[in-house]
C-alpha cells in the first residue's frame, strides 16, 4: 500500500517537472542580458511600491455595498 502511494506521488512529481518547470524556466530566464534583468526587477519593485501606496491611500474608506 505504501509503495503504491509513493509511486503515485512520483508520477505527479514527474508530471509537474516535465510540464511546469520548462514554463517556469522560460519565465525566469527570459532576459538575455543582466541589464534587462535588473530593469525588470526594478520595474516590478516600483509596481509593488505603487500598489502598496495606493492601498495605503484607500485605508479607512468604506467600500461596503451599503455605502453605495
Amino acid at each position: 500500500m505504501l509503495d503504491a502511494a509513493a509511486a503515485s506521488s512520483r508520477q505527479i512529481f514527474d508530471l509537474l517537472s516535465e510540464a511546469v518547470m520548462p514554463v517556469a524556466q522560460k519565465a525566469v530566464i527570459a532576459s538575455s542580458s543582466p541589464r534587462a534583468f535588473i530593469v525588470k526587477q526594478v520595474a516590478l519593485f516600483a509596481a509593488a511600491v505603487l500598489f502598496v501606496f495606493v492601498l495605503s491611500l484607500t485605508y479607512g474608506l468604506d467600500l461596503s455595498p451599503g455605502f453605495f
